[in-house]
């Protein structure tokens, strides 16, 4: 089927960049462009749409409605002509491309550390990029094609992300050592609610779980501190200021140290679902799903390793034999 294209890639690009730059003056330096031909192209890309897709001011340019529009289609279309390029390089064998993983704060530094250490050792070819974010910030960025692949809580069912269950991980008490408690092989939900909390701000999804819980025990949550960064969280209960509640994976290193002790919380257990989130409205690349892959090795062996407390949402032969030795693709995104 023929088209009748009067636009190029070239132009898109340039496109993409003034408006990500807001100034043809950024755009042309981050482009190594001159900014007369830089202005040329924009201009036969205006006349080709028979549209303006800029508005200029004194301090650079802003995008028309119709430019808004062009950013989202053009923005996807070249997203999704480098995922075709690296995917048929991939059947070659060699896996290129970029990828960015958004990780949460509260997952464990060796849990991470590792998944990017074996997928850089086995596709050196792809740039990987890692950004950390809560939950509902890393699902928005997946749903805006910021994020390729994301680890989070807190599923919003939302039809643009697709949910692939990881673990359903029990919470426990993270007490500093030598309290009262500390030596406690279990603890009532009750009583944690007496005790003065460590917890991340109020949109945060872990704070929004534990305030609903308390409310329907018509208790308030004792906050002793409201820390955000991670790893200040953990650090403030080590130094005695305060309790928290997280997995027994997030505070392993911890635990091993005797910095902190981990409780299980009883009477009921409270257990949230550790998932990958991808978009629906773009297909995972080659890179994207060994990625995946990697992720979900790395789970499995710390379960069965005991490392990581909680039970499996998945069959770990789902992972093909291949995608263990080799990093073969398998469909573990669908």
């Amino acid at each position: 089927m023929p088209f009748n294209l009067n636009i190029d890639l070239r132009q898109l690009n340039t496109f993409l960049t003034v408006a990500d730059t807001g100034s043809f003056s950024r755009a042309s330096e981050k482009l190594f462009v001159a900014q007369p031909a830089l202005s040329r192209q924009i201009r036969m890309l205006e006349e080709a749409l028979n549209v303006e897709v800029f508005v200029r001011h004194g301090r650079g340019v802003v995008l028309t409605a119709a430019g808004e529009l062009l950013y989202e289609r053009a923005r996807t279309l070249l997203q999704s002509l480098e995922r075709t390029q690296a995917d048929v390089t991939a059947v070659a064998g060699e896996v290129t491309g970029q990828v960015v993983l958004g990780l949460l704060p509260t997952v464990t530094h060796g849990f991470s550390g590792t998944i990017v250490e074996q997928y850089r050792k086995r596709f050196p070819q792809v740039h990987l990029a890692v950004k950390s974010a809560m939950s509902g910030t890393l699902q928005q960025m997946v749903m805006q094609h910021r994020v390729n692949l994301a680890i989070t809580y807190n599923h919003s069912n939302h039809k643009n992300l697709r949910y692939r269950p990881l673990i359903e991980e029990r919470l426990y008490l993270i007490s500093p050592t030598n309290t009262k408690v500390s030596n406690r092989s279990e603890i009532t939900l009750d009583e944690v609610l007496d005790l003065p909390m460590v917890m991340p701000e109020e949109k945060h999804g872990l704070r929004v779980a534990m305030e609903k819980e308390a409310a329907e025990r018509k208790k308030t949550l004792k906050l002793a501190l409201e820390v955000s960064a991670w790893p200040m969280l953990t650090d403030m209960v080590r130094r005695g200021l305060g309790y928290t509640i997280l997995s027994s994976a997030a505070v392993h290193d911890m635990t091993q140290r005797k910095e902190v002790v981990a409780i299980p919380i009883t009477a009921p257990e409270i257990k949230r679902t550790l998932s990958i989130v991808t978009p629906t409205d773009l297909p995972a690349s080659v890179a994207t799903t060994k990625l995946a892959e990697i992720i979900m090795q790395q789970v499995a062996e710390q379960v069965e390793a005991g490392t990581w407390k909680g039970k499996l949402l998945f069959n770990p032969k789902e992972i093909s034999q291949s995608a263990r030795e080799t990093g073969e693709v398998g469909e573990v995104l669908e």
